[in-house]
């Protein structure tokens, strides 16, 4: 049996460092797909809002959720309505 790599990790990893630890940060999360990064983040953010027009992917991460404040919800960019200034940080990596 070979190694199995994430070709993603590096990616999560130069991200984490980028954008460290957000105690008490209100974090949104566009497209957040199967919740990698949404896992990483759930200890380091005050709260969450992570949304992705996969339903499967939505319904795997609510079946197995993150601890911490999450809302999860299953849309597409223009069909959440976040207010201005209502997010400390937004994240919008790997989605097209």
């Amino acid at each position: 049996m070979g190694i199995q790599l994430d070709p993603e990790e590096h990616e999560i990893v130069a991200l984490l460092e980028v954008v460290p630890s957000l105690p008490g940060a209100r974090v949104v999360e566009v497209g957040c797909g199967d919740g990698r990064l949404t896992r990483r983040y759930a200890a380091r953010a005050g709260s969450i809002f992570a949304f992705d027009p996969d339903e499967g992917a939505i319904a795997g991460l609510r079946s197995d959720p993150p601890s911490g404040s999450i809302e999860l919800r299953t849309s597409t960019v223009d069909g959440v309505d976040i207010e201005e200034g209502s997010a400390d940080v937004v994240l919008f990596s790997w989605a097209l």
